[in-house]
């Protein structure tokens, strides 16, 4: 897929050398020739990337870059500078306003392709970060958002079914309280690596926070993704029954769904519920959800 560069530059020329240059690159520059008309893109957009020119008629690029950074919606998308005056005090003045780069006119075009490389290359490393939990490593619930919407457009297309498993450490609180958090933490970081050692490469497991993971897993019906709860809940027992010569007793309840029974808005909605029901027939166990009923069989 295409990396979308934003360009905000009143000189046309510019405008086409910066294309033909990054032509061989794996990106679409996208052309605003005036301050306002790039806020406008910018935010519709969405870039990975924008290359700003500091001296524009009407808005300058320094006020352009302020209100970007200002806009929850364009403040994470880095900015790099071009500009043919290369005082020090303008380059403070951007690297202040948020700007990760600076590139002085006229352009040395290979440099730029380098500089263009880097910071899309930055900006996907950082986002990858924000959606890694610090405490176990495994995927967040934002990950889990974006990962769920893809899926359910593969399963649109191509009718193969996915399934989400909800897993919920029982009495986390108690372990905590009884042996302190930072003993309830190794603990989660070892459920973490049981279930990852149970799971597929294409599989994506994610701690939502709480005690609580979620997986993902593509090519499942809700039966065969049970199997593989069932075997995490006892790979899980097993392990975690005693660490250190304490006796822990940790054990986790399972839910199960699937996108025959739940689409993307009530997936996890469907799979919280029956992990709910696996607590209360006694924790340590799997629920899957059922089928909703239709209003004939609940009529009849």
């Amino acid at each position: 897929m295409q990396e979308q560069v934003l360009l905000i530059d009143d000189s046309l020329s510019l405008h086409q050398l910066i294309k033909s240059h990054l032509a061989d690159e794996n990106v679409h520059v996208h052309s605003a020739y005036d301050g306002a008309s790039g806020l406008t893109l910018a935010a519709s957009v969405r870039p990975s990337l924008i290359l700003l020119d500091v001296d524009m008629p009407q808005v300058d690029g320094f006020e352009v870059c302020r209100k970007l950074k200002s806009n929850k919606e364009t403040s994470s998308i880095p900015v790099v500078f071009l500009s043919a005056d290369y005082a020090t005090t303008d380059k403070v003045r951007g690297l202040e306003l948020g700007a990760v780069d600076y590139i002085t006119k006229p352009c040395n075009f290979p440099e730029l392709q380098a500089r263009v490389r880097a910071c899309i290359r930055t900006r996907h490393h950082f986002e990858q970060r924000a959606m890694i939990d610090g405490l176990t490593g495994l995927w967040n619930k934002a990950y889990l958002d974006d990962h769920l919407s893809t899926q359910f457009s593969l399963v649109k297309r191509t009718g193969t079914p996915m399934s989400c498993i909800i897993a919920d450490v029982d009495e986390l609180a108690r372990i905590n309280a009884k042996h302190g958090w930072q003993f309830g933490n190794e603990m989660l970081r070892t459920v973490s690596q049981l279930i990852l050692g149970q799971c597929r490469a294409e599989d994506a497991v994610c701690y939502c926070g709480k005690g609580k993971f979620s997986i993902v897993v593509s090519g499942m019906d809700r039966r065969a993704a049970s199997r593989l709860a069932d075997r995490l809940c006892a790979e899980i027992q097993r392990h975690c029954a005693t660490v250190h010569g304490k006796d822990i007793g940790l054990t986790c309840s399972f839910g199960v769904a699937d996108s025959f029974i739940a689409d993307q808005a009530s997936l996890l909605e469907r799979a919280e519920s029956a992990m709910s029901r696996a607590k209360q027939n006694g924790r340590c166990g799997v629920s899957i959800a059922r089928p909703a009923r239709t209003k004939l069989q609940m009529a009849a």
